[in-house]
């Protein structure tokens, strides 16, 4: 158990706690949880200058030289652009120049303008956007409080982003999977949109509320739907050598296999480092928390009333920073356990285990993974795979694995104390 202090390195800050999306997937809005009713629409300047002193102390204390805000909602830019001159500078008054600030926006793209880009751009905040597919795929989940669909809008914010002198760094995207998309398709359309990267995200989804799953005439149709989604995109990109887009859980998988290490809240074994801001000053775990129950992220941290210290030290911000250490007995038995890091935290919960369960996408993961180590071993020269002695193990393997050794491990301690309250 990493005994250690538990580190910060980024704020989700939700600038807005309200969408001009209404997503029928969203973890904020459709999955259960009502706390944003009662919270302010936009943060407030009062609730910025406590942030940027908390994390002053934090760096300071821990010695971190640079530290990430990810402005987010609901929507950021229903807030003023005058609240980010005033966000931007706050932060590069009080942390500089000990620490360095990094500033980056998630948007559905549906404000953005040209002006925006601008003042974008004059603060050096990175923008991401999010967008699911082709425009019949987005549309049938992205759609905004009249059920309109939002790609044609989402595309014209894009493409202003990319064509805009103000952007250093083009716009990466976040995509949530349609799993009745079509996966290469989907592929090939990100690249003729020219993105600069995709971040595929897996549903969120606990055993209450499990994943959806495609139709029957789907030929990934399967118990492991959503890796047979990703393999043909990952087959794709890792052959294409010349204009091919980052996507960066491949990216992860692959340096994490070659012995690398990586932090990240849905893989990898180091810790998480992120910490959520919302508009009233709450301090949380990650927002994808939501997903497991009204009011389940709420610990009664404040950005008024307690450190960033003091909030992570709250049982469910604990787990979270934790999880990929405090693993339930199935995924000690796994093999690749050390890249998986047994998923997001949210994706293992159940109101009948808690957090004790693998994820919802446990067989995914591990056919993912597997189908991933392999492609990558074919690549490498036979003398090193000799020398290393490597050995491919397939999907089907790795199962009986976790079968064979589940037996012989016994439950860690952790599991009463943190992982099923």
């Amino acid at each position: 158990m990493n005994e250690s202090p538990l580190k910060c390195r980024t704020l989700v800050v939700k600038v807005a706690s309200r969408c001009n999306l209404n997503c029928s997937y969203c973890y904020m809005y459709n999955s259960g949880d009502e706390t944003y009713k009662s919270q302010p629409k936009v943060m407030s300047y009062q609730v910025v200058d406590w942030m940027m002193y908390r994390a002053k102390d934090h760096c300071r204390e821990l010695n971190l030289k640079e530290f990430t805000f990810v402005l987010h909602g609901g929507e950021p830019l229903l807030a003023e652009k005058e609240f980010f001159i005033y966000f931007v500078s706050k932060a590069n008054v009080v942390l500089q120049p000990e620490v360095q600030p990094r500033f980056i926006i998630q948007t559905n793209a549906l404000l953005l303008t040209e002006d925006w880009c601008k003042l974008l751009g004059e603060l050096n905040i990175s923008i991401g956007i999010s967008l699911d597919g082709l425009k019949q795929d987005n549309d049938q989940f992205r759609v905004d409080h009249s059920g309109k669909g939002s790609y044609d809008r989402i595309i014209k914010g894009l493409q202003i982003a990319q064509q805009s002198p103000h952007i250093k760094s083009k716009p990466g995207i976040l995509s949530v999977i349609n799993i009745n998309a079509d996966p290469l398709d989907s592929y090939h359309h990100f690249k003729e949109l020219m993105v600069r990267s995709v971040d595929w995200l897996l549903p969120d989804a606990t055993f209450d509320h499990p994943p959806a799953q495609p139709t029957a005439d789907k030929y990934w149709a399967t118990d492991t739907a959503y890796a047979d989604w990703l393999i043909p995109i990952f087959d794709a990109w890792f052959m294409d050598k010349q204009s091919r887009y980052d996507i960066r859980q491949f990216y992860f998988i692959v340096h994490s296999i070659l012995g690398g290490d990586f932090s990240a809240d849905n893989l990898g074994q180091l810790n998480n480092e992120v910490l959520v801001i919302e508009t009233d000053g709450s301090i949380e775990a990650v927002d994808g928390l939501k997903v497991c129950g009204n009011g389940f992220t709420k610990d009664e941290a404040n950005v008024a009333t307690h450190s960033f210290e003091q909030a992570m030290e709250t049982k469910l911000a604990r787990l979270y920073h934790l999880s990929h250490q405090l693993l339930p007995k199935k995924c000690l038995a796994c093999p690749v356990n050390e890249i998986c890091g047994g998923g997001t935290i949210p994706h293992r919960y159940s109101k009948q285990n808690g957090f004790n369960n693998p994820s919802v996408y446990c067989k995914d993961l591990l056919k993912l993974i597997t189908h991933i180590q392999n492609r990558v071993i074919e690549q490498l020269p036979q003398e090193l795979i000799d020398r290393a002695n490597i050995v491919p193990i397939k999907y089907e393997e790795a199962l009986a694995m976790i079968e064979e050794q589940i037996i012989h491990i016994e439950e860690p301690a952790y599991t009463s104390t943190l992982l099923m309250e």
